[in-house]
C-alpha cells in the first residue's frame, strides 16, 4: 500500500513537473528571442530622453565614439551618419514635439533561422553565425549585444566575433537596410 502511495506521489511530481516545464517553454515560444531596439534609445534604457541627445551630440561633435549598435540606432533619419540632424531629431522626439523618426528602419522579429555559436579566436569571445528565414539575407543587418554581424556568402549567414556574454540568441536584433 506505501509503494502504490510513493508511485502515486512520484506521477503527481512528474505530472507538476511535466505541466511546469510545458509553461516555461510556452512562454519562451511566446516571447520572441528577437530582442528590439528603439531608434532614437541610444543608451538603451527604454526611453528616448535627454541622455541620448547628449550621447547622440557628442558623437556628432567627435568628443566620444559609439558603438556599432548605438551609432545605428543613433542615425535616426538613416543617412548612414551621426550627425546634427539626428541629434534635433532625437531631441525633438524627446521632448514630445515629434512621435516617430520618418527614415528609422523597425527592428524585425521571428527572422532567425538558425544560431551557431562556438569558441572565439580572442579569449573571452565566441564566433557567431546567425541565418535569417528570409530568401535575401544580404539585405538585412543583424547585430548581437553591440557588434555588428557581417554577411557573409560563404556562411550564407552573419558572421562575428562577439564577447561572450553577449553570445545569446537573446541579444540578437534585426534590421532590414
Amino acid at each position: 500500500m506505501k509503494t502504490a502511495l510513493m508511485a502515486g506521489s512520484r506521477k503527481k511530481r512528474l505530472h507538476l513537473l511535466t505541466t511546469a516545464v510545458f509553461f516555461v517553454a510556452a512562454t519562451l515560444i511566446l516571447v520572441s528571442p528577437v530582442m528590439a531596439a528603439l531608434h532614437g534609445d541610444v543608451n538603451s534604457d527604454g526611453s528616448i530622453d535627454v541622455q541620448d541627445v547628449a550621447l547622440t551630440m557628442r558623437h556628432a561633435l567627435g568628443l566620444e565614439t559609439l558603438n556599432d549598435l548605438q551609432g545605428f540606432l543613433a542615425d535616426v533619419n538613416g543617412d548612414g551618419i551621426v550627425n546634427v540632424q539626428d541629434v534635433s531629431q532625437v531631441m525633438q522626439k524627446s521632448l514630445g514635439l515629434i512621435d516617430s523618426f520618418t527614415d528609422a528602419p523597425i527592428p524585425e522579429t521571428d527572422l532567425v533561422d538558425d544560431f551557431i555559436s562556438a569558441p572565439g579566436l580572442s579569449p573571452g569571445t565566441k564566433m557567431i553565425v546567425v541565418t535569417l528565414a528570409v530568401e535575401n539575407q544580404e539585405q538585412y543587418r543583424v547585430f548581437i549585444g553591440s557588434k555588428t554581424l557581417y554577411y557573409s556568402e560563404s556562411v550564407e549567414g552573419f558572421l562575428g566575433e562577439v564577447p561572450e556574454d553577449d553570445a545569446l540568441i537573446e541579444n540578437v536584433i534585426v534590421y532590414k537596410k
